[in-house]
């Protein structure tokens, strides 16, 4: 079953509230599934696939492995915006000549946990209250995102997966994108259950997202694989993870604590 992110979690818990997950395995970004490890929801598994993965991509205890990353980036309709008037990082989003011309996923908060990983607790969630002060655009989804921009509705899109961004753009439908310095980085991860009803079959599960067939599989539908050896569909996202210039977004503090300060500051819209 797929649930947006924080579905997934509200989901999850009730369920572990009531006695049972109705899952074996859980797919999510990086921030629930540390809820769920810090709740007791998750059960340790270290595949042996693991090793294979670029450092850091999975939980030295076993609660999580990573299974693909994706990169944060500016995109940009091409029809309404020039490259070159275009914000070229982070920073460029508070300016104020792009105040009400900002789309943003409102249902993740890596504008605001990217923020505090890279700059730090008081920096990142100062820069956030700014940005959130700049009339955005609030929209469920990154593909919905990306398709009420392709279609003329603003400008420009923020904190937005380039996997999706540049898939489009091969698409030739009005889209491009513009890394910043560094770049945040997220790891999409799964983890199993604590006493699953099919153990045997949920670590044979994580063991193929992990291994090189299942990251082949995972980038032809347009993923950013973790295994070393494995490229993506776009030769200019492999450049960008060769570079080495990003910064994998490592969570501090509760999920729970930073999506209230997030939709907090969104107005609970």
């Amino acid at each position: 079953m797929y649930l947006s992110s924080s579905r997934q979690a509200a989901r999850v818990m009730q369920e572990f509230r009531a006695g049972r997950v109705q899952a074996d395995v859980l797919g999510n970004s990086q921030e629930p599934l540390l809820y769920f490890k810090q709740q007791g929801v998750l059960g340790s598994y270290q595949s042996p696939e693991a090793k294979n993965l670029l450092k850091g991509a999975w939980d030295p205890d076993g609660y999580w492995s990573g299974i693909t990353t994706d990169l944060l980036v500016t995109g940009f309709n091409p029809k309404l915006m020039a490259r070159a008037a275009a914000p070229k990082n982070y920073d460029d989003y508070l300016k104020p000549q792009f105040k009400g011309q900002l789309a943003v996923n409102r249902g993740v908060p890596y504008p605001l946990t990217g923020m505090v990983s890279l700059r730090g607790e008081e920096q990142g969630i100062g820069y956030f209250k700014k940005f959130s002060q700049q009339d955005l655009r609030l929209v469920e989804g990154y593909t919905h995102t990306i398709n009420l921009m392709a279609a003329g509705e603003y400008p420009l899109t923020t904190f937005m997966q380039v996997s999706k961004l540049d898939a489009m753009k091969r698409k030739e439908a009005p889209v491009d994108w513009l890394p910043s310095a560094p770049t945040l980085a997220t790891i999409s991860t799964v983890a199993m259950i604590k006493n699953p009803l099919h153990p045997a079959a949920a670590q044979l599960l994580i063991d193929f997202y992990l291994s090189a067939e299942g990251q082949r599989g995972l980038a032809a539908t347009g993923k950013i694989p973790l295994r070393r050896g494995v490229k993506s569909q776009s030769r200019e996202i492999d450049q960008l993870m060769e570079s080495g210039n990003f910064h994998v977004i490592t969570p501090e503090g509760g999920y729970d604590r930073y999506m209230k300060i997030y939709n907090d500051y969104l107005g609970g819209r």
